[in-house]
């Protein structure tokens, strides 16, 4: 064998650089292709139906968790078509009568074909058409390892939700701690291993399919803490982050899977977990916050704080995160969209959340003398929504007496507004508590539950001098001394 060597001249390395160039820049167009939405199309038809129409739902807004929801008609044939746009891989619901199938679908997905009987979906699923790899692996998948189980259990706290499986929790509350994690590292093993002897699957679906193992596997490992909370230490916590090697199947800062909803349930879990082994006295919802900045990077970081921002004032009425970081977030945050979407719910200055009206609600005093809130116009009010039978209402009124009574002197008006069924039972109540403010009874409860939204109680508000409301900077009332003279001083 002879060799060969070439000298390197000027006219090579110049074709060598153009080369490269050329490959670079085919290579980035590659990627833009790829990354970017793509219309995929859709054709079914359908066995044993009552509705005249087929409803494709996609997870559209991650940060809201909104779902669009594209119908198509049902011929005379039992047919349907749609087209949809298709930004990244994802599981596409069908839904015909409240009965669901599940489908892959990803920007390099063209023609999806299908049939089935509407009384089993996915037993009687049949694919049709090429690339049909994909979706048979996944019907066979998810009917293995019940993948698509709709109900779900929620442990919640601070504005954040982890969900899981009944089955799920209910082994963690059952089992002992051995023998929970012996059976999810071998429900992982099998996952995994049902995964690696398929073949024919595309790289977008295999990695897809691998990572969704991987997120509900560290999101089970913590859940089993998460459920039986009050059975362990600060120290266990700790403990057993090492010896159960939480998180270490994954990469929680991966900018690229942020818009997955099983990894952000695991990001969820993982805050949860973190506020467990770190208890701290500030607000919980405050300590998220700090947890976050702390301990994510990326995308993950800025799209969870956006997240406990808008989960707390959309699911708990409670806006202090985001008059208290929104500002410096949007200042700080690299990604303008979550910027967009932080405006379309609290305005590019809060201004969504001042220039909001107090309802007038009519209340019945001790007197019985018929009361409106609009006639305190001109006063700072703090209204407190409270029933008998609510002991956190009833301690929250012991705890902050002296201050009411010093920010009462002040000029604040505190109208405390009962809720119970019977006003014989509010009357009977307050002949034994002294409840420091105007005491009334709510003539209207549903007027007022659904103008406020109220769906636990205590419930509070406080309305401003021009009948808007407003916000505190705590909802520790005793710590908000200086929002009440400011507001006093308008």
């Amino acid at each position: 064998m002879i060799l060969i060597k070439k000298i390197p001249t000027k006219n090579t390395d110049k074709m060598k650089f153009l080369f490269s160039l050329f490959l670079s820049l085919f290579l980035i167009l590659i990627f833009s292709i790829s990354s970017s939405a793509s219309e995929v199309s859709f054709w079914g038809k359908i066995k044993n139906h009552n509705s005249d129409a087929v409803d494709f739902i996609l997870h559209n807004n991650y940060l809201l968790q909104e779902d669009n929801i594209y119908r198509a008609k049902i011929n005379e044939q039992n047919e349907f078509s749609v087209m949809l746009s298709i930004d990244r891989p994802q599981i596409v619901q069908i839904k015909v009568d409240e009965k669901i199938l599940y489908l892959f679908a990803s920007p390099k997905t063209n023609r999806i074909e299908f049939e089935y009987d509407n009384n089993a979906p996915s037993a009687t699923l049949t694919l049709k058409g090429k690339n049909v790899f994909n979706n048979s692996f996944y019907n066979s998948f998810s009917r293995s390892f019940d993948w698509n189980n709709e109900k779900k259990e929620t442990y919640e706290m601070g504005g954040l939700s982890t969900q899981v499986s009944p089955k799920i929790k209910q082994m963690a509350v059952s089992y002992s701690m051995y023998d929970y994690f012996k059976i999810i590292d071998q429900n992982r093993n099998n996952q995994l291993q049902y995964l690696q002897n398929s073949s024919s699957l595309s790289i977008d679906f295999y990695r897809f399919i691998e990572n969704e193992i991987n997120w509900k596997y560290e999101t089970h490992k913590i859940a089993y803490f998460l459920f039986n909370k009050d059975r362990f230490s600060i120290s266990d916590f700790k403990k057993y982050w090492v010896r159960y090697a939480l998180l270490q199947t994954v990469n929680i800062n991966d900018d690229k899977v942020i818009a997955f909803p099983d990894f952000q349930n695991m990001l969820s879990a993982f805050i949860h977990f973190l506020h467990l082994q770190t208890p701290v006295k500030t607000k919980i919802s405050d300590s998220f916050y700090t947890f976050i900045e702390v301990n994510l990077r990326g995308k993950p970081r800025y799209f969870m704080l956006a997240k406990l921002m808008v989960s707390n004032f959309q699911n708990a009425g409670n806006p202090t995160l985001a008059i208290q970081h929104l500002k410096a977030f949007k200042r700080e945050n690299p990604y303008p969209e979550y910027n967009t979407i932080l405006n379309q719910i609290f305005g590019k200055d809060l201004e969504f959340l001042t220039n909001k009206n107090a309802p007038n609600i009519k209340v019945l005093d001790l007197s019985e003398q018929e009361l409106w809130l609009n006639q305190y116009a001109g006063k700072v009010v703090y209204v407190s929504f409270w029933a008998s039978w609510c002991a956190p209402c009833l301690q929250g009124f012991q705890h902050t007496k002296n201050f009411r009574k010093e920010m009462e002197k002040n000029g604040v008006v505190f109208l405390n507004i009962n809720i119970d069924d019977k006003e014989q039972v509010w009357r009977k109540t307050l002949a034994h508590r002294e409840i420091v403010g105007k005491n009334v009874y709510a003539l209207d409860v549903k007027q007022a539950k659904e103008e406020l939204k109220i769906t636990s109680l205590p419930y509070y508000f406080l309305v401003n001098k021009y009948g808007k409301i407003v916000y505190l900077s705590s909802n520790k009332l005793t710590e908000c001394r200086e929002d009440f003279l400011q507001l006093l001083n308008e």
